[in-house]
């Protein structure tokens, strides 16, 4: 399958997401309190996080089309 390389790269991607979201949580914890801008810029990204999940989940009802053959049509 050709597939491990691209779940290998979601994967990573995930990680870096995990990662950013620890670095939030310790900012607002120990830094500086959350703003109503943090509090959009966090709207978005569970907008963005809730279309990932809807695509990731239509994946599964995708139906293999095979290349036409150029030769036969």
């Amino acid at each position: 399958m050709n597939t491990i390389a691209h779940f290998y790269n979601a994967a990573r991607g995930f990680n870096l997401i995990n990662a950013a979201i620890s670095g939030l949580e310790a900012e607002f914890t120990n830094v500086a309190p959350i703003t109503d801008l943090d509090k959009a810029q966090i709207d978005v990204m569970v907008a963005s996080a809730q279309q990932m999940i809807a695509a990731a989940e239509a994946l599964k009802s995708v139906v293999y089309v095979p290349p036409v053959d150029p030769v036969s049509g």
